[in-house]
C-alpha cells in the first residue's frame, strides 16, 4: 500500500541522519516558573562559545555543537530574576538540565524587558495564524466560541443559543474544511456532546487559529484552516472550582483537579463540567408568525419555548509526569452526555414542539510524550478508543405555531398533524451506534541546531450501525452499517538560515480513504432494495511556509500550499437528528491551492506604550467544494453536494495597543469574497449564478475589544479589569444574489456591543465576574437567518481551593 512505502521511506531517512550527527556535545533542556509552567522566550547564552539559544512555546531549548570543556549558561527572561549555570561536558555527552526561574517584581516595576510572545513565536514559522492567549477568559462568563469570534478573520456560524450547531468560517472558508483541535488531536474523536464549550476556561493555555495553510504536524486533512486549543501542561497540584449563572436559566459549572506525588511521578488529572440552558430567548421576525381564525398571518415576537439544553461530562487521567522514560504518559477516560431538544427545522419557518436528540460518549485513550527518548529524538502519540449513542425521538406529529401552541382546524376541532407523523418526516425512535479507533503518532528529529524533521500519522477507523424500532420488520433484519478509514500522513522539514532570520518549513501530506455503507430501503412499491457502495481515494498534498525578519519586529509571512480535504462521516452517511440526509456515492473529496502572504509588524515600544500591526492577505481556488445542499421545500431536509468551483480572495487586518498591560486594544478587520466560479453544468447550461458570492456568507466583518485592568485595586494582591467587545457583520444574501427579483433575502447588517467587568480577590483564590452580551439587544441572525439570542447577563464565581 502507498501508505507503507511512504512510512518505510521515511523511517530510513531517520536512521541514515541519525547517524551523520556531528560528533559534539550538546546540551537542551526545559525552562520552568514556581509554578512548574513553561517560560517561552528565555535567553539561555554560553559566555565562553558564542553560542546561544532561546526557550520554545513548550520552554524547550536545544544547543548543539558544543566543544568538551567547562561552560558557563547565562538565563535571562523577561520579570525572572536572571541565573548561571556551570557544567563541564565532556566529548559526545548530551546534557540535560532543568531551570526553574523565580519571579523578580522589582524588575517587572523598574525595568521593562521584553521578550517574544507565543503569538510571535508561532508567526515565526512562516504560518498566518493568531495566538489567543487564554489568562483572562476564566474570569469571564463567556463560552469559547465567544472569543474566537473576536479574532480577525474568524466568523462563528451558530443557529441559536447554547448547544446549537456551530460552523467555524475562517477567510470565507467553513464548515468541515475548517477543523478543531484539541492538543492536536481532532476534536471530532470525542463526540459532539465534548465540543468546545465544554472545555473549562481554566484548563485552557492558548488558542491556535490558522488561516488557511495547516501546518503538516496536525493530522487532520484541514483546508480552510484550523483551531487548536492548547491546555495546560502545569503539574502543580491544584484544584479549582467555577459556577456561573445568567439569562435564559443558563447554567455553567466546572471543576479541575491535579494531583502529583513528588517522588515518584505519579500523577492524576480530573476535569468534569455542567452545562444547562433553557434558550427560552425572544424571537421575531418574517418567520416568527401564527395564524389567525381567518386565516391570516400575524406576526408576533415570541419566546422559543422547546430549545433547552443539558450536557455533562467527566474526564479523567491517571500516569506519570517529568520522570526518566517519560515527559507524559497516561491513562485516561472521558465520559459525556448530551441532550438537546429541537426547536425548528433548517430554517425558523417549521415549528417543533416534541422532537429532541440526545447523545452520550464512552471514551477511553492513552498519551506518550517523550522529548529526547533518543539524542534529538522526540515521541508524542496518542490511541483512543470511543463509542457513540445517538437517540432521535420524533413520535408526536401535531404541528406547532411560535406560541407554543398546538394549531387547531376549526373545521373538525381537532388539532392539525404532520402527514408523515413525525414532525420532521416520518416517525422515528432512531439510535445510532457509532465506534471509533484512533492513533497518532508524532515524530520530530533534530538535524541539527538550525534543521528539524517530523512525521505525523493519523489513522481513524469509523463504524455506525443504525436502528428504529419503528421501521417495517424488513428493514429492522438487515443491518444498516457504514464504515470509514482514515489514514493521513504527513512530513515536514524545517530549517532557520541567515542568523535564524529566515525559517522555512516545507511539508508533505497523503491522504487515503475508504468507504463501505450497506443500507436498506423500501422502494415505492415495498420491495426491499439494499443500496451499498465502497469506494477507496488516495491523493496527495504539498507546501511550503516562511518568515524572513527584514528588520527587529518586522517579519514578511509568506505560505502556499496544494491540499485535499475528504468527506467526512456526516456528509457521507448523514444524521437524521439535524435533517441531513445520506449523501450519494459521488460526493468527491475538495481540493484547493491556498496561499497567503502578509507582515507581522511589532510590538513597536515607545516608552510604555507598544503597537502592533498584522495583516494577511489571502486566495484560495477550491474544485468540488462540499456544501450543505437547498433544503427540501417539504421537510427542510438536506444533503451535502459538491459545488464545483468556488474562487475566494481577501484582506485580514489586525491592529493592537498596550499600555503597560494595564490597557490593551485590539481591532480587527476581515473582507471576504468567495465566488461561485463554474460557468456550466453537465448538461451546457450556463449556471444564473456564476460569478455570485456565496449565499449565506458573511464577507465583511469588524470587531474590537478593549480592556482596563489594575492590579492592587482596593486590596493587595487584588486585581480589577473591565473589558467591551464590538462585532459588526456586514448584510449579505441568504440565497443566490443573482436569483430572484428585488425582494430578495437578506441577512441584514448587525453590531453587538458586549461589556464585562471582574475582581480577583488576593492571590486568586476568589474572582467574581459579570458579563453583558449584546446590550442593545440588536437581532442577530446566523445560518440562514436563524436568530440568535439578544440581550443577557451572566455572572460567575471562580474558587481556587489550593
Amino acid at each position: 500500500m502507498k501508505l507503507t512505502s511512504h512510512l518505510l521511506l521515511i523511517s530510513s531517512f531517520l536512521l541514515l541522519t541519525h547517524a551523520t550527527l556531528a560528533q559534539h556535545a550538546s546540551v537542551q533542556g526545559k525552562v520552568l516558573d514556581e509554578n512548574n509552567s513553561p517560560i517561552p522566550g528565555v535567553s539561555i547564552r554560553l559566555g565562553n562559545s558564542g553560542k546561544g539559544a532561546a526557550t520554545d512555546i513548550d520552554g524547550n531549548f536545544l544547543i548543539e555543537g558544543l566543544k568538551p570543556g567547562t561552560h558557563t549558561f547565562y538565563i535571562s527572561g523577561v520579570g525572572y530574576k536572571k541565573q548561571s549555570k556551570t557544567h563541564k561536558l565532556s566529548s559526545h555527552q548530551k546534557l540535560d538540565i532543568k531551570i526553574q526561574l523565580q519571579e523578580d517584581t522589582k524588575e517587572m516595576d523598574e525595568v521593562m524587558v521584553y521578550g517574544k510572545s507565543e503569538s510571535t513565536l508561532l508567526k515565526e514559522k512562516g504560518f498566518a495564524i493568531n495566538a489567543i492567549d487564554a489568562k483572562d477568559l476564566k474570569l469571564q462568563s463567556i463560552q469559547l466560541n465567544d472569543v474566537l469570534d473576536q479574532s480577525a478573520g474568524v466568523r462563528i456560524r451558530q443557529s441559536g443559543g447554547m448547544g446549537s450547531r456551530v460552523r467555524y468560517n475562517i477567510n470565507g472558508l467553513s464548515g468541515s474544511s475548517i477543523k478543531i483541535f484539541i492538543d492536536g488531536i481532532p476534536i471530532d474523536n470525542y463526540g459532539a456532546s465534548f465540543s468546545l464549550n465544554s472545555i473549562p476556561t481554566s484548563m485552557i493555555k492558548r488558542i491556535e487559529v490558522y488561516k488557511g495553510v495547516v501546518p503538516a504536524e496536525f493530522g487532520g486533512d484541514a483546508m480552510g484552516g484550523a483551531i487548536n486549543v492548547v491546555t495546560k501542561t502545569s503539574t502543580q497540584n491544584s484544584l479549582n472550582v467555577s459556577y456561573s449563572y445568567g439569562s435564559f436559566n443558563t447554567h455553567q459549572a466546572s471543576a479541575n483537579g491535579v494531583f502529583r506525588e513528588k517522588k515518584s511521578g505519579l500523577t492524576s488529572k480530573i476535569s468534569t463540567f455542567y452545562n444547562y440552558s433553557d434558550n427560552s430567548y425572544k424571537v421575531w421576525g418574517k418567520n416568527v408568525y401564527i395564524v389567525d381564525e381567518k386565516g391570516k398571518d400575524q406576526y408576533v415576537t415570541a419566546k422559543r419555548f422547546h430549545d433547552s439544553y443539558e450536557s455533562k461530562g467527566l474526564k479523567f487521567d491517571l500516569g506519570f509526569t517529568d520522570i526518566k522514560w517519560a515527559d507524559q504518559a497516561f491513562i485516561g477516560v472521558l465520559v459525556s452526555d448530551m441532550s438537546k431538544d429541537i426547536q425548528h427545522a433548517t430554517t425558523m419557518e417549521i415549528v417543533y414542539g416534541n422532537r429532541w436528540v440526545g447523545q452520550s460518549t464512552n471514551m477511553i485513550q492513552a498519551t506518550y510524550v517523550k522529548k529526547d527518548i533518543v539524542h534529538g529524538l522526540d515521541v508524542n502519540f496518542f490511541g483512543s478508543y470511543s463509542k457513540l449513542r445517538r437517540n432521535l425521538v420524533d413520535t408526536v406529529g401535531y404541528i406547532y405555531n411560535w406560541l407554543g401552541e398546538k394549531t387547531l382546524n376549526p373545521n373538525t376541532g381537532e388539532y392539525y398533524t404532520w402527514l408523515s407523523g413525525g414532525e420532521g418526516g416520518d416517525s422515528t425512535l432512531n439510535e445510532d451506534n457509532e465506534e471509533k479507533y484512533t492513533a497518532r503518532l508524532n515524530l520530530a528529529y533534530q538535524l541539527g541546531q538550525h534543521t528539524r524533521l517530523s512525521s505525523n500519522l493519523l489513522s481513524t477507523y469509523f463504524t455506525r450501525s443504525s436502528h428504529d424500532p419503528l421501521d417495517p420488520q424488513l428493514l429492522q433484519d438487515l443491518q444498516d452499517t457504514r464504515t470509514l478509514w482514515k489514514n493521513l500522513l504527513g512530513v515536514s522539514l524545517e530549517h532557520m538560515a541567515l542568523d535564524e532570520r529566515l525559517k522555512t518549513s516545507v511539508f508533505y501530506k497523503f491522504y487515503g480513504q475508504n468507504v463501505g455503507m450497506s443500507e436498506p430501503t423500501l422502494d415505492r412499491n415495498n420491495n426491499l432494495v439494499v443500496n451499498s457502495y465502497d469506494a477507496q481515494s488516495h491523493n496527495s498534498g504539498y507546501g511550503i511556509a516562511l518568515s524572513y525578519e527584514v528588520i527587529k519586529n518586522t517579519i514578511i509571512l509568506i505560505s502556499g500550499e496544494n491540499t485535499i480535504r475528504m468527506p467526512n462521516s456526516r456528509e457521507l452517511f448523514g444524521d437524521v437528528s439535524e435533517n441531513v440526509e445520506t449523501a450519494s456515492s459521488a460526493l468527491k473529496p475538495e481540493r484547493s491551492i491556498n496561499f497567503n502572504a502578509g507582515l507581522s509588524l511589532g510590538p513597536y515600544r515607545f516608552d510604555k506604550h507598544a503597537i502592533t500591526l498584522s495583516t494577511n492577505t489571502f486566495y484560495r481556488r477550491i474544485q468540488d467544494r462540499i456544501m450543505p445542499g437547498v433544503p427540501d421545500q417539504q421537510d427542510e431536509t438536506f444533503t451535502y453536494v459538491n459545488v464545483s468551483s468556488v474562487l475566494s480572495s481577501g484582506i485580514d487586518i489586525e491592529l493592537g495597543y498596550n499600555y503597560t498591560d494595564r490597557i490593551t486594544w485590539k481591532t480587527g478587520f476581515s473582507l471576504t469574497n468567495p465566488r461561485f466560479n463554474t460557468e456550466f453544468d453537465a448538461n451546457g447550461a450556463r449556471y444564473l449564478y456564476y460569478k455570485d458570492r456565496l449565499r449565506n456568507e458573511p464577507y465583511l466583518t469588524t470587531n474590537s475589544n478593549l480592556r482596563f485592568t489594575q492590579q492592587n485595586f482596593i486590596q493587595e494582591s487584588s486585581r480589577f479589569s473591565a473589558y467591551y467587545n464590538l462585532g459588526y457583520v456586514h448584510e449579505f444574501y441568504k440565497n443566490w444574489p443573482s436569483i430572484g427579483g428585488a425582494g430578495k433575502d437578506m441577512i441584514p447588517s448587525q453590531m453587538v456591543h458586549d461589556l464585562g467587568i471582574s475582581y480577583g480577590f488576593p492571590n486568586d483564590k476568589i474572582t467574581l465576574s459579570c458579563d453583558a452580551k449584546n446590550i442593545f439587544n440588536e437581532q442577530v441572525f446566523d445560518n440562514w437567518a436563524l436568530q440568535k439570542p439578544g440581550r443577557a447577563f451572566y455572572g460567575k464565581i471562580t474558587y481556587n481551593i489550593f
